[in-house]
């Protein structure tokens, strides 16, 4: 298991080749033992594996779009394998699982240089290594656990990685177990970060509370969920205002705008997610009405039939945003507010944000409905606003839980001139990817069933 955790480590020796502040220039580590506080830093800074790490495996599987049967013929196995939601998955990247383990092998690394420098004169170094681990165990645990239930534990948590040392034997958490470690590092974070960091790079005091928000959302804890969504945007709740962004450059977004909170996309995606493969499936695109500016800002034509996403928060052609922003932050609590009977704060947050996204003079405010009405049209305006931001397949595993809100995904491929129908029901065991095998191999711990 030493190799599938921990390479990459390595990197340590060329980081001050490849270290790049996020749009500047960022500290370059003096030697391959980080043993100055400025080595530290600049591990923090390593933009590729602190930021840009997330998992595409999380978006091949969902309905955010499809691929034209030339294009699906042309993907390597394993893209076609998540695609048709394999139940084997024999050809799966262990690079999603590696990465993941990567950016946590290196924030304990941080950690422990900040005790064994103590004191330490930036504190904050503390607390971004202690949410960069906590969110990256929680990307795994969205790959490979189950949804979280409160009543119920279950055996398929994933390895919890505290230190380091390579001797440290690797097995799997329980799923409470997983979820009480990635909560414990993200709140444990929080007094040692700024309310702002200087950079939309480095975490903060909002990144911890939009990362609690989310978590605590996939976990079915409406009442956590919403506390932390007030508490960052108690800080700042500033919107974009679409009627102000020009729709025609091929990628519209800034990162450096006002909704952003924290800067994290993917980098390990796929040719199928690049927005020259990956095509929008029709309804989808109906859901927009043509007084919504999200259709102008988010898609292109391809031809006649069809689109194409470009309306990246990254900023970049093949990197997938999944960091946080205000406007998700407005879903959550007017989300939880409506499951938790304050429907007037629920409208409220719903104007708020469809205020800033339609066009001047068309947008007429939403009157308090009944539950069931609001709920339904607050999970609608999230698929629309939250498309391909890394939430869509943990959205899928827990609305499936309700047969109101219950998807069956299907896919039909015409192969050789036979249509062949892959079929996805609502809490399939597939929803849970199986580990791969080399980490079975070299651990032993338990694979997913599926």
């Amino acid at each position: 298991m030493r190799y599938i955790m921990y390479i990459g480590i390595v990197l340590l020796g060329v980081f001050s080749q490849s270290c790049a502040k996020f749009l500047d220039e960022k500290p370059q580590l003096s030697a391959a033992t980080p043993d100055k506080e400025e080595d530290l830093r600049a591990l923090l800074d390593f933009e590729s594996q602190i930021n840009l790490y997330y998992p595409g495996l999380i978006e091949l599987g969902t309905d955010d779009y499809y691929l034209t049967d030339v294009d699906y013929g042309k993907m390597q196995a394993s893209y076609q394998e998540a695609y048709t939601w394999d139940k084997n998955m024999l050809s799966i990247d262990v690079g999603y699982w590696r990465t993941c383990y990567n950016t946590i092998m290196i924030s304990n690394i941080v950690l422990e240089g900040v005790e064994r420098l103590q004191p330490v004169k930036n504190i904050d170094i503390q607390g971004e290594a202690m949410f960069v681990r906590g969110l990256a165990h929680f990307y795994v645990a969205q790959l490979y656990c189950p949804v979280f239930d409160k009543d119920t534990d279950s055996p398929y948590g994933v390895p919890i990685r505290l230190t380091s040392d390579f001797n440290v034997p690797v097995t799997r958490a329980t799923v409470h177990e997983t979820y009480q470690q990635i909560i414990e590092d993200i709140k444990g974070a929080i007094p040692f970060l700024k309310d702002q960091a200087a950079e939309i790079n480095r975490p903060s005091k909002r990144a911890a509370y939009a990362a609690l928000a989310r978590i605590y959302l996939s976990m079915l804890d409406y009442e956590s969920a919403r506390y932390y969504a007030n508490q960052c945007l108690k800080v700042n709740a500033d919107l974009m205002d679409f009627n102000a962004i020009d729709p025609a450059p091929a990628f519209p977004f800034n990162p450096k705008n006002v909704e952003m909170i924290y800067y994290g996309s993917t980098i390990s995606g796929s040719s199928a997610l690049h927005n020259g493969t990956a095509r929008i499936p029709k309804p989808l695109y109906d859901l927009y009405d043509g007084d919504d500016l999200r259709k102008q800002v988010y898609f292109k034509s391809i031809n006649d039939t069809e689109y194409a996403y470009k309306g990246y928060y990254s900023g970049r052609s093949a990197s997938y945003f999944a960091g946080f922003a205000n406007d998700e932050l407005y879903l959550i609590r007017a989300e939880c507010n409506a499951r938790l009977g304050a429907r007037a704060e629920a409208v409220a947050d719903l104007n708020k944000l469809l205020e800033n996204r339609i066009v001047k003079g068309a947008f007429e405010a939403l009157k308090p409905l009944d539950a069931k009405e609001l709920l339904s049209i607050i999970l609608n305006e999230r698929r629309k606003e939250m498309l391909f931001r890394g939430v869509r397949w943990s959205d899928l595993k827990r609305l499936n839980l309700d047969p109101d809100h219950a998807v069956d995904l299907f896919r039909e491929i015409n192969v050789n001139g036979e249509i062949k129908r892959y079929e996805l029901p609502a809490n399939d065991p597939r929803y849970i990817y199986p580990i791969p095998a080399e980490v079975i191999i070299q651990s032993n711990i338990l694979q997913n069933p599926r």
